[in-house]
């Protein structure tokens, strides 16, 4: 479910405009006689520009600069975000040059260790991030599943961020510091990131990037390197993340400049092979570019952790839980609700797979209220698509307990047959597909769909599910409903349970008008002490 897409256009940071000194200021000459001095000399050098010298100035003062002044201090980070399974050998190149990185995961996403027989994952498995931090790399958070946090509300993004951080601690991981994914940051986030424990957060494009095709937005007039320490740890700048336009000169061009000034370059890498992905770069450009930075440090420029920088002690960790709910758990279940930033209704998306053409749009031929949703699947090869509760942490997908079965329900109009794709998420916020139901026959007038879980797995507390088209078509639905399923037991228990209690006040009621005559006890509290 991951995506990637261009960042947002991020705020620039105006520079403040330097103070001119003024009469009592210390830039001023406090006696005239300096003064008319200054501005003899001021007027000499003036005058030797015009004939021809500046050139010869220039070069002096270059050489004074380069001779007298400290080399700056620059500080370079070499970071990785999403976990991806080819981070494992960019980190060996590190290692063997005696550099350290931080790896930026989601907790979510880590791969389950594969069987025999089994294909190799594309994410990290938690051994490899095991022996990426005992060789002396960082592992950093970077939300459960991967994120966009300027996209939900304030509570997911909070389960989001603290849940992640709780759950690579309790694996074992010092995770001190953070990514945002996308490089989305807000002041709000912030300070939900700072509230979850971690000591720093990484932006993206907010310092000065190389000149390569594809970025329009390279922030010419951004600083080439962060400060030490950053004026907001929260918001840490750095260049875009790493492309693969990027050539091995456009990384060392982001070092050199970052060396005029001194300061901290963040680096962020995705993958490290030859897929030509995106957001990739060569191996063969990758060990060229490590084996060059290792020798900076003969110059000044050393590489270091995240946490390296920043520093600050570990602290401690919180989680949230979704808010329990009754009756019918789905959030927005009539789909009436707009959502704030496309036109599916709020706390729900649009899924597919395969190859096809889905489109998905709201209508007002509604079985009730005002809105419907629509499916056009247009193109239609293989695979398939629907709408789905939003798969999140709890704010809009409904809970679920284990061991116990769910009543499952939606309205549709359909020309083509259909069924429910059922999607579970674990204790760990990962999600997967669970199981379908039997097809449903095309109808031109609208029909209730209704099916009954399984009892759900071990090890799951949230669940998504909705009605798919296989086929060119149309679909539309409304009115969704999800209830706990009520055994037989159950039912008899509450029954007979409601049955006695209704026995009970109705041949009480008269005993306890006549005792509440003589301040007697009323036949409920015997009853009860019994």
């Amino acid at each position: 479910m991951t995506r990637t897409r261009r960042r947002r256009v991020p705020r620039i940071l105006q520079r403040r405009a330097a103070r001119r000194p003024g009469n009592g200021d210390p830039g001023y000459p406090a006696d005239p006689v300096g003064t008319t001095v200054a501005l003899l000399l001021l007027v000499l050098l003036l005058g030797a520009s015009l004939g021809g010298s500046a050139p010869a100035f220039a070069s002096v003062r270059a050489e004074t600069a380069a001779d007298d002044a400290p080399a700056p201090s620059t500080v370079v980070s070499l970071t990785f975000d999403d976990g991806n399974d080819d981070q494992v050998d960019a980190a060996r190149v590190l290692t063997s040059h005696g550099l350290k990185g931080t790896f930026f995961v989601s907790s979510g996403l880590i791969a389950e260790e594969p069987g025999p027989g089994d294909a190799l994952p594309t994410r990290m498995t938690l051994a490899q991030l095991r022996d990426l931090e005992a060789a002396g790399h960082e592992i950093g958070g970077h939300t459960v599943n991967h994120a966009d946090l300027a996209e939900m509300d304030a509570e997911e993004a909070q389960r989001q961020v603290c849940n992640d951080r709780s759950k690579l601690v309790e694996l074992g991981f010092d995770a001190t510091d953070f990514a945002y994914p996308f490089g989305e940051a807000s002041l709000n986030l912030e300070r939900i990131v700072e509230g979850c424990g971690y000591n720093s957060a990484r932006g993206l494009g907010d310092i000065k990037s190389p000149e390569v095709p594809r970025v329009t937005y390279t922030c010419r007039n951004c600083p080439v390197a962060e400060t030490i320490a950053p004026a907001d740890p929260f918001r840490t700048r750095a260049p875009n993340q790493v492309e693969n336009t990027w050539t091995l000169a456009d990384l060392q061009s982001a070092v050199t400049e970052a060396e005029t000034t001194g300061g901290w370059l963040q680096l962020t890498f995705h993958h490290v092979d030859d897929s030509g992905n995106t957001l990739s770069v060569r191996p063969s450009v990758f060990e060229d570019f490590v084996a060059w930075l290792a020798a900076r440090s003969a110059l000044g420029t050393e590489v270091r952790t995240v946490r390296e920088v920043i520093g600050g002690p570990e602290q401690a960790t919180m989680d949230y839980p979704p808010k329990p709910r009754s009756g019918n758990l789905v959030r927005n279940h009539g789909l009436e609700t707009p959502g704030h930033l496309d036109a599916l209704p709020a706390c729900w998306q649009g899924v597919g797979w395969g190859e096809n053409h889905p489109s998905f749009t709201m209508v007002e031929d509604a079985r009730t209220g005002d809105a419907a949703a629509r499916l056009d699947l247009a193109d239609y090869v293989g695979g398939d698509a629907k709408l789905l509760p939003v798969m999140d942490l709890g704010t809009c997908s409904p809970p679920v307990e284990a061991g116990r079965a769910y009543d499952l329900g939606a309205w549709y109009r359909s020309t083509g047959e259909t069924q429910f794709e059922i999607y579970v998420r674990d204790e760990d916020g990962a999600w997967r597909h669970w199981t379908s139901s039997p097809p449903y026959l095309p109808t031109e007038e609208w029909l209730h769909a209704t099916f009954t879980t399984p009892p759900v797995p071990d090890g799951v507390d949230g669940l998504s599910f909705g009605l798919n088209l296989r086929e060119a078509g149309t679909l539309v639905t409304d009115d969704y409903s999800q209830e706990v399923d009520i055994t037989w037991d159950e039912f008899v228990s509450r029954t007979v349970g409601a049955t006695l209690a209704q026995v009970r006040r109705t041949f009480s009621a008269p005993a306890d008008s006549l005792a509440s005559l003589y301040n007697l006890a009323p036949l409920n509290n015997l009853a009860s002490s019994w």
